[in-house]
């Protein structure tokens, strides 16, 4: 029983041929003879394009159960706050669940931030203005603050995880922003200055939530958690006992290559990760 995790494939920002791209990735996952294959959002910046997708990959590939999550570039575009959070696609993995043998349940959940990876989680109305004129997430539907959005995260995680417990199933679990701030990179050195700073620590507030590693930790199912959201190569790590993993690809523009693989179905196969539940203890 093999699974494949993969996410941030950004395929129109990354300019790729769709068409050979589904066509190479539906190869490589037969190939790597995997039962399912769960991505973790940020595929086009239109949730009709990504819904598209899925659904002609699940169609070159039956057999193999295809689904994904929606991140925030998905969100941009093609879906109200409404669809996002309720959605009859079968591949869409939202507040869903699959178990995989006897032992095993993957938990999925888009997840979202409520400025606490940032000095200024206390200072949500400058937050809230600065993401309104700088940052693409503005554009979404989304009728609740940022931090409402989060606790209607938890609380959907929290019923999730509850249930997964209540039948003794061990959880991989996923989703599109970080659950911990241990996550990010480093502040890069070209950051100086009060204005620079101040960006740096807007864009903070916008990655993810400690709340949700918190409820993870504390749930004694989770044994791993993938997310993506956060580009470059972000190390696994362990926290509270439960693993952390990015299996983010990444974008390759002009002015900015976060590739560490020379063309686009190298760094993604590079970088989805193949999970043997068979060998997982």
């Amino acid at each position: 029983m093999k699974i494949a995790i993969s996410s941030d494939n950004h395929l129109d920002v990354n300019r790729v041929d769709v068409a050979a791209t589904m066509e190479a990735q539906a190869a490589w996952l037969k190939q790597q003879e995997v039962a399912h294959y769960f991505f973790l959002g940020d595929l086009f910046n239109d949730f009709t394009r990504t819904q598209s997708y899925f659904k002609e990959l699940a169609d070159q590939l039956p057999g193999v159960g295809i689904h994904y999550l929606a991140g925030n570039h998905d969100m941009i575009k093609g879906a109200s706050f409404a669809e996002i959070e309720e959605n009859d696609d079968p591949c869409y993995f939202h507040r869903r669940y699959l178990d995989l043998g006897a032992n095993w349940r993957v938990v999925g959940n888009n997840g979202w931030y409520n400025y606490d990876f940032s000095v200024y989680h206390d200072q949500p109305a400058e937050v809230a203005k600065w993401k309104r004129v700088y940052w693409l997430d503005s554009t979404i539907d989304q009728p609740i603050s940022d931090q409402a959005r989060e606790d209607l995260v938890l609380g959907q995680v929290a019923s999730q995880l509850t249930a997964a417990k209540r039948v003794g199933k061990q959880v991989l679990f996923l989703t599109h922003f970080a659950p911990r701030h241990q996550a990010l990179m480093v502040r890069p050195t070209k950051v100086k200055g009060p204005r620079m700073e101040r960006s740096f620590q807007m864009i903070r507030a916008l990655m993810g939530a400690d709340q949700l590693g918190d409820l993870l930790e504390a749930s004694g199912v989770v044994q791993t958690a993938y997310y993506g959201h956060l580009h470059g190569l972000h190390p696994t790590f362990t926290h509270g006992g439960v693993t952390y993993v990015n299996p983010a690809v990444g974008v390759n523009k002009k002015r900015m290559n976060e590739w560490q693989r020379p063309t686009f179905m190298e760094q993604w196969a590079w970088r989805t990760k193949i999970v043997d539940l068979d060998k997982k203890v």
